[in-house]
């Protein structure tokens, strides 16, 4: 992979991390001032409450999802600096340009992420 291309793949996972930090402080924002609300005793404002949960709840599985694809990305720009991005770490050959156009954060070519695929199902 040339210079350029580097480039490319560098520029498109920098955006994709400020994005991906972005999403992440947007929940814990909303997260944190759905928790500082108060809530009275009667019914409505425990089903409220028990609604609020389950969308913290929900909010901190998605936010979960986001920091491990943000630690995803993170690695793949370690990977350009140290001039190992875009080399499967399975067989050591190049990733397709293609796949790391889809998935720009990607270990394995598609034949490697396969068979890793393959073996964890069963």
């Amino acid at each position: 992979m040339n210079k350029r291309e580097m480039a490319k793949f560098k520029k498109l996972l920098e955006a994709e991390r400020d994005h991906l930090r972005q999403g992440i402080k947007t929940i814990e924002e909303n997260t944190m001032e759905a928790g500082q609300r108060e809530t009275g005793g009667d019914l409505t404002s425990f089903a409220e409450a028990g609604t609020d949960n389950n969308e913290r709840d929900t909010a901190l599985r998605v936010a979960s999802g986001e920091s491990q694809w943000l630690r995803e990305v993170s690695d793949a720009l370690e990977r350009i600096e140290d001039g190992k991005y875009g080399t499967c770490e399975t067989c050591e050959q190049a990733i397709p340009k293609m796949r790391l156009e889809v998935f720009p954060s990607a270990l394995h070519c598609v034949e490697c992420q396969s068979k890793l695929e393959k073996e964890n199902l069963y």
